[in-house]
């Protein structure tokens, strides 16, 4: 998929590449997974609005989930003096060593979306409430559920703590309910394709379920898929992510709800916090910061664009 040009400031992958009319504040470095993904894309369209806004130049990257590639292009940001850096990481204890290397070298880095393990290398971390929205979304699961039958689970990525929390959430909800019966749960691995792959797998074995809880929104349509292709509109899907795919699909009906995460929200707080520090010295007043999941329900489905919602 290409990135659309208006989402980005300046997109650059593989090499930095700094015009000699840079902005008087300088350049901030914004690097994030995939920018073919819409959930990484937004946040790197929220931070490069926001530090044009502020005055900055912006290079957007993309590590790929590659923590040597994360490290190698941080390696290339500290040579060329940079003054700052948003990060998505790429894995959350690996990256603490790279996240050291720019603090050591006098660049400060704002986490946003997924955190470290530890305090004071970053500036700030700054993610979303799992939690809160896994628990909004799986309320919303039962009772369109009424609250009994059988039903599976797709987790988004087990090897992501975010995605252990979103399901640690949904299960203090589901589990409160004797009549509601988990019959399958799986990792989808957070993709379209296994989220289909696995409910017809699912549907298979369990050809009376009732309902599919996801741990994010790219399984979730993949488990729509499934269900559309089997002739099954009796199931209630719901998942966790906000993207315009699954706004269209909530409008729809096919999703019953979904949370949408601040992608946008994130990253433009962490350039303001950036912002504060480079300009006045300004530290964050916390360490880490979560924002709220936003429950979407056809209510309020056409309010939301690019991770984003209108007031």
């Amino acid at each position: 998929m290409k990135l659309p040009l208006n989402l980005l400031t300046v997109a650059v992958l593989g090499a930095f590449s700094f015009a000699a009319n840079a902005a008087e504040k300088g350049t901030i470095l914004i690097m994030v997974n995939s920018l073919d993904n819409p959930y990484y894309a937004s946040e790197a369209k929220g931070a490069s609005q926001k530090a044009q806004q502020l005055g900055y130049k912006t290079t957007v990257l993309s590590h790929g989930e590659d923590v040597k590639k994360q490290s190698e292009l941080i390696d290339t940001a500290i040579g060329q003096k940079i003054q700052g850096i948003v990060l998505d990481n790429a894995d959350s204890t690996a990256s603490v060593a790279a996240i050291k290397k720019a603090k050591d070298a006098g660049i400060p880095v704002v986490l946003i979306n997924r955190e470290i393990p530890v305090d004071d290398v970053a500036l700030v971390q700054i993610t979303h409430n799992n939690f809160q929205a896994g628990s909004e979304v799986a309320n919303v699961f039962v009772e369109k559920m009424a609250e009994k039958g059988k039903y599976a689970e797709l987790t988004c990525n087990l090897a992501d703590n975010n995605c252990v929390t979103r399901s640690k959430s949904f299960h203090q909800v589901l589990d409160q309910y004797p009549d509601m019966v988990s019959v399958a749960r799986q990792d989808a691995k957070g993709t379209l394709i296994d989220g289909k792959r696995i409910m017809d797998s699912i549907l298979q074995a369990h050809p009376d379920v009732k309902g599919v809880i996801c741990g994010n929104g790219p399984v979730a349509l993949g488990a729509i898929a499934a269900l559309k292709a089997a002739g099954r509109d009796d199931v209630v899907v719901v998942g966790i992510d906000g993207s315009n795919d699954e706004r269209d699909a909530v409008k729809a009906g096919t999703l019953k709800a979904t949370v949408m995460l601040q992608a946008q929200g994130i990253a433009a707080q962490g350039v303001t916090d950036l912002d504060n520090y480079l300009q006045k010295g300004t530290k964050p007043a916390k360490q880490r910061v979560m924002f709220r999941g936003i429950l979407m329900t056809q209510e309020n489905a056409d309010k939301v664009q690019d991770f984003n919602i209108k007031s």
